[in-house]
């Protein structure tokens, strides 16, 4: 008998250790925090496998009138975990795969998608391949693929594998229907 409820209890903390280190990488979390996104935003970088497509001025560019001009600039970020946790603004997740090219011109998707809607919500990419933990945690089994986050959790998802054949309008459709409508009058 002794024997038995020994064998209980190392296996009972056999599991408690196990079940400790297979948490999600990003998807469950616990209480969101209200941190301004800019924290987590960093340098200029259009070499990272992860980055936010940030719609803003553009430095020392002007256009022929000396106005400033805009466009998507890509920033390095310095903390994932924390800024898909937070709850200050919503994020969108443009998950692709850096080892395919971008035929169908998703990416530009992406950026016209981060420009329209810069006021509503960030745009994130993630290279799937790179960090397949968080493209695991949130059961990403196609590229490209887009997730919407809210208050630091999982909203939504485009599920691109659902469609025999898909297109932008698709996505637009979709994250139109999560609520933040693209405004086109953005697009130059």
């Amino acid at each position: 008998m002794r024997k038995i409820r020994l064998t209980a209890i190392l296996l009972a903390t056999a599991l408690l250790l196990a079940s400790c280190g297979s948490q999600p990488a990003v998807k469950e979390t616990t209480e969101p925090t209200a941190v301004p996104v800019e924290k987590f935003l960093g340098d200029i970088s259009y070499t990272g496998d992860v980055a936010a497509l940030v719609y803003e001025k553009i430095d020392d560019e002007l256009d022929e009138n000396g106005n400033p001009l805009w466009g998507i600039q890509y920033r390095e970020i310095t903390d994932i975990k924390g800024l898909l946790t937070q709850k200050d603004k919503p994020v969108l997740i443009y998950f692709y795969s850096s080892q395919s090219s971008d035929t169908g011109g998703v990416t530009a998707l992406a950026e016209d998608l981060a420009q329209t809607l810069s006021d509503k919500l960030l745009t994130v990419s993630i290279d799937a391949v790179s960090h397949n933990d968080i493209a695991s945690a949130y059961e990403i089994v196609s590229l490209p693929e887009f997730v919407l986050i809210e208050n630091g959790k999982f909203k939504d998802m485009f599920k691109s594998s659902e469609y025999s054949y898909w297109d932008a309008n698709d996505v637009v459709d979709w994250i139109s229907s999560c609520g933040y409508v693209p405004d086109t009058g953005k697009l130059e």
